[in-house]
């Protein structure tokens, strides 16, 4: 075992560090243990991540049934054990059948003219600015917000309220140990959406339709109890957190990328068609969630080690998004790239069932705003980010939207 096999995911220069960090782990230690006991591995390679996404036998619970420990047995461990990313076959197959239709191409079509209403409304609010302000802040959150209200049909006013709240219950999502005082936030946080959710809910019945993504939910709950109350709630604030959190991560690091490469921000007004690519190549290139949970569902060989049956693994998704192996000139964000079939959506039976919506905003915004904002400018060259192993964002964009 080489002297990188055993890697601390707290160390401040891995997080900070980290593409470069990724690469000598893809070419040195490919299967990474977090810790001498072996019960943790961190993959990085795109094949291999690809593999495991796909093999149906790998598990998102540590056993068949069975949950992570330490999460408890109040709100939060009931939304963990009914969230769609945390179940395995055969209850992920019945509610990710029953909560489809919410992103159908019917479902899409229905939100396309209000999705287009919220980006365009934006980027002309940004078109209003004469000097620098802050992307993140004012577009960057408030977008995602804006959208995932209202796929909600929340009003747009307790967007603040509502997302204060996330993070908490996002811990939950990222099977890490949770300290004491974590879970109870994230109790507290799940709680408060059960109530909130749940009033939208009621408030709701009789009135929205199949093609709506809320009233698609609605009606397989009424259809015979297809679907509980609680799996309701559940998938539809996993909506919302998966809606707010990779948009405006997303978008935030398309506006960065592109005004880091004047080259591609050119190509792009010059070519509105290569927004849907160039969006694909943003997810790419600076993946809004970096490492996905699996456990392995048998023993396995892989790259001469040993993996145990039930070991954590750790899917470095950004890692795989930028190996050599799968693409070329993998650290160049280029928006002509083609066959780009990267892992930012993960893969197999668990792909995020999203897709369809965040291509939707990503193309709108795309063709938008190279037209309407030509002369933008990137005024600080190296924003802040937080250090969050899995949902690694900027917390800044200082930009000029009208040029200096």
């Amino acid at each position: 075992m080489s002297a990188l096999a055993y890697l601390s995911l707290g160390d401040p220069t891995f997080r900070t560090d980290r593409f470069p960090a990724y690469r000598r782990l893809r070419d040195h230690t490919p299967v990474a243990r977090v810790g001498p006991d072996g019960t943790r591995a961190v993959l990085t390679r795109y094949a291999d991540i690809e593999r495991i996404f796909k093999d149906p036998l790998m598990r998102v619970q540590p056993k068949a049934g069975e949950f992570p420990a330490g999460i408890g047995t109040g709100p939060g461990a009931t939304f963990h054990k009914l969230s769609l990313p945390d179940l395995d076959a055969p209850t992920h197959t019945r509610l990710r059948k029953l909560a489809s239709p919410a992103f159908a191409p019917r479902a899409l079509a229905h939100m396309r003219s209000w999705v287009e209403r919220i980006i365009i409304d934006n980027v002309e609010a940004l078109a209003t600015v004469d000097g620098e302000v802050d992307f993140v802040e004012h577009f960057g959150m408030r977008v995602p917000a804006e959208i995932a209200c209202r796929l909600l049909h929340a009003p747009a006013a307790d967007a603040g309220t509502v997302l204060r709240r996330m993070p908490a219950l996002n811990r939950l999502l990222t099977h890490a140990p949770l300290t004491p005082d974590e879970l109870a936030e994230a109790d507290q946080a799940a709680q408060f959406y059960f109530d909130y959710i749940g009033e939208i809910v009621d408030s709701q019945r009789g009135k929205l339709g199949p093609e709506d993504p809320v009233g698609a939910l609605m009606l397989a709950e009424e259809a015979g109890g297809r679907l509980s109350r609680d799996e309701l709630i559940v998938t539809l604030v996993g909506f919302f957190i998966a809606s707010y959190h990779t948009t405006m991560t997303a978008m935030t690091s398309a506006v960065h990328a592109l005004l880091s490469h004047p080259d591609q921000m050119r190509l792009l007004a010059a070519d509105p068609d290569l927004a849907p690519a160039a969006w694909e190549e943003v997810l790419r290139w600076q993946s809004p969630v970096h490492f996905i949970t699996r456990y392995a569902g048998y023993e396995f060989e892989l790259h001469g080690e040993t993996v145990a049956e039930g070991t954590q693994l750790l899917l470095g998704i950004a890692s795989a998004n930028r190996d050599e192996r799968r693409f070329a000139d993998p650290d160049t964000f280029d928006i002509r790239r083609t066959g780009n079939r990267h892992l930012a959506f993960t893969a197999g039976g668990h792909y995020c069932m999203g897709a369809p919506l965040s291509r939707l905003e990503g193309d709108v915004l795309l063709r938008v705003l190279p037209q309407r904002l030509p002369a933008m400018t990137l005024t600080d060259p190296n924003p802040p980010w937080t250090d969050d192993l899995v949902f690694r964002a900027m917390t800044a964009l200082t930009v000029a939207p009208n040029g200096v």
